[in-house]
């Protein structure tokens, strides 16, 4: 542990000398991206396959985790030594200066927020049972299975209501959409150019940016939809049993995070020169054909719009290991779990045992 905080803080310090550029943050995230995937990619072999031997699957997945893990960290590190050198040095707008603290904030809040209650909630129940669990009790195909039956498609709840999984649907993927999309879209926008290869992203009209334009309006109208769809299931079953299965402050706050994002594209497409490729971004296209013309679609106004949107989805960012929508995850990690009957026997097996008291215990 102290070696690799060490190395954080080295990185944090040299940055903030001005010895670093924006690639190394960059290089060190894609490598933290890179050696996380191939973790899960030896995770899932290890869980969802009977291939391989169990102790080097295992011990190659802890590698793979703990580096990819310290990674992302040392990147973070690196980022902010680097930016707050820039800052300081008058190299960067006032926007950008107020969104990096925020961003940073939000996924130090978010990572942190996650290991609670993934991680650490978890770990009494991982050691009292952890007897019962092992490679050889798992059933893959029913893992398998319920995989692509709970996680992906989530059939259950579409054999319950079909309105409520439509809108679920709308919402999780199309935030996890969003939200991988960006990954990418940051590779293309920021690490592209600190690595010295083409600004594709400045061209307004090339490809790879008209590509992103449209995915990103796609997904954002989909966590619209879905969002929209919330809120008037909630009018509709105010006051019934079914009120429990709503979450209205989060979806009026992603509601509103979406909204917030197509007016700064509607107010940047309203303030550019005409063009066909703006039909691109259908929806931002859409909210700047409401929009009038004049300084409404830039100067302050666009600044402001646009740090509200940015600093929105930051604290929504940051909020989301203590909103609900984290039972869209949690609840089909649980029906994983439950597939596995094997186990779940084991399990009953040994809190039976527990409970039953020796014969000669007060003998």
């Amino acid at each position: 542990m102290a070696v690799p905080l060490a190395l954080a803080a080295g990185l944090l310090g040299l940055g903030l000398a001005g010895f670093l550029s924006a690639a190394w943050g960059y290089a060190l995230f894609l490598v933290s991206g890179a050696l996380l995937g191939a973790g899960v990619l030896v995770f899932s072999v290890l869980v969802l396959t009977r291939r391989g031997e169990t102790e080097k699957l295992t011990a190659l997945f802890r590698r793979l985790f703990y580096a990819g893990a310290w990674s992302y960290v040392w990147a973070l590190a690196a980022f902010a030594g680097y930016f707050t050198f820039e800052a300081l040095a008058g190299r960067i707008e006032l926007k950008w200066m107020l969104f990096g603290p925020a961003i940073l904030a939000a996924l130090v809040v978010l990572d942190y927020g996650l290991y609670r209650r993934l991680v650490r909630n978890n770990v009494p129940t991982w050691r009292r049972y952890r007897q019962v669990i092992s490679r050889e009790a798992v059933d893959p195909k029913a893992l398998r299975r319920t995989l692509v039956d709970e996680v992906i498609l989530h059939r259950s709840l579409y054999a319950v209501d079909r309105f409520r999984w439509l809108r679920h649907t709308l919402i999780f993927w199309g935030f996890a959409a969003m939200f991988l999309l960006e990954l990418a879209a940051v590779f293309v926008r920021e690490a592209m150019p600190a690595f010295g290869l083409p600004h594709v992203w400045a061209e307004q009209t090339h490809p790879v940016r008209l590509a992103f334009d449209f995915l990103f309006d796609l997904f954002g109208v989909m966590v619209l939809a879905g969002c929209a769809m919330a809120i008037a299931w909630r009018i509709k079953v105010n006051g019934t049993e079914l009120q429990k299965y709503t979450d209205t402050p989060t979806a009026v706050f992603l509601l509103f995070v979406v909204i917030s994002g197509f007016v700064v594209e509607g107010m940047r497409i309203a303030g550019s020169p005409p063009s066909p490729t703006h039909a691109a971004s259908f929806a931002g296209y859409a909210a700047a054909a409401l929009m009038p013309g004049g300084a409404w679609t830039g100067g302050t106004a666009y600044e402001a719009i646009w740090l509200i949107h940015v600093l929105g989805s930051c604290l929504f960012i940051a909020c989301l290991p203590v909103m609900r929508l984290i039972h869209s995850c949690a609840t089909p990690l649980g029906r994983l779990m439950n597939s596995q009957k094997q186990m779940l026997a084991a399990k009953k097996q040994a809190v039976l045992a527990g409970l039953i008291l020796p014969k000669n215990r007060f003998e």
